[in-house]
């Protein structure tokens, strides 16, 4: 192409450009039966847990307000890092397991489960924190309702 050419493109306005490709959406967390056989037992009780937790931390952020991290924080320990979590422990060939035993000292289930307990531990922490908060709002209500409903005259009241 010619510099007259160019430069007639240039003056006749360059073609527009294509739209920005949007990146791809994350890829769906794996599908995990939790119920599934090659799950210990053990963390078969921690999961149950771990999702009724979920389920009571979700029901109580909709009645507070909450810091957008932690309801990120949860849907991303439900919906991304225990699938993947367990869905790794699953595909580890069962004659293989040893071999994280022999790495660690510890087998692969324990670690599972230790890997469970600190999910726990966190989602423990999240209730406790909107339980607190509950139980600071009623004591500011119960105080309110005292000092206002006094027997004692008050004239500023």
């Amino acid at each position: 192409m010619s510099i007259i050419d160019r430069i007639g493109r240039m003056l006749a306005g360059a073609p527009p450009a294509p739209p920005p490709q949007s990146p791809e959406p994350p890829a769906p967390p794996p599908a995990i039966d939790y119920e599934d056989e090659r799950i210990p037992e053990s963390a078969r009780d921690r999961i149950r847990r771990i999702l009724a937790c979920i389920a009571e931390v979700d029901k109580a952020m909709l009645r507070e307000q909450v810091p957008g991290f932690s309801r990120i924080d949860m849907e991303q320990m439900r919906d991304v890092h225990m699938p993947k979590l367990v869905k790794s422990y699953i595909d580890i060939p069962a004659d293989h397991r040893s071999e994280i035993f022999r790495k660690t000292g510890k087998s692969a289930s324990f670690i599972l489960n230790e890997s469970l307990d600190k999910m726990q531990a966190r989602i423990d922490e999240i209730l406790k924190n909107l339980a607190q908060h509950d139980i600071d709002a009623f004591s500011n209500n119960t105080q309110f309702i005292g000092e206002r409903y006094a027997d004692e005259e008050n004239p500023f009241a």
